[in-house]
């Protein structure tokens, strides 16, 4: 469950990339113009980094998007902005 992770990631005072777990494509294109480009693009099932790709613009995120699967309340996409340089620690 990402929602428990990050609060537990809060609450120990790591810090972490802005991220939201979206379920349409204008929610997402929304989130990634706030934050700004590039934006890490990771289907929701998706423990791993597999289908995991960074987005540096719009088209390129529409394209990481139907390629991830159809985006929907079934099938979210979780999108972080991405931090150049940062590690994942597991």
């Amino acid at each position: 469950d990402r929602n428990k992770h990050s609060a537990m990631i809060d609450e120990i005072g790591v810090q972490q990339p802005r991220w939201v777990e979206l379920t349409s494509t204008e929610s997402a294109l929304k989130f990634a113009n706030e934050v700004g480009y590039p934006v890490l693009v990771r289907p929701s099932y998706v423990l791993s980094g597999a289908a995991m790709n960074v987005a540096w613009s719009d088209k390129q995120l529409k394209a990481f998007l139907n390629e991830a699967a159809d985006v929907s309340k079934e099938h979210p996409v979780v999108l972080s902005d991405f931090i150049d340089g940062a590690s994942e620690i597991e």
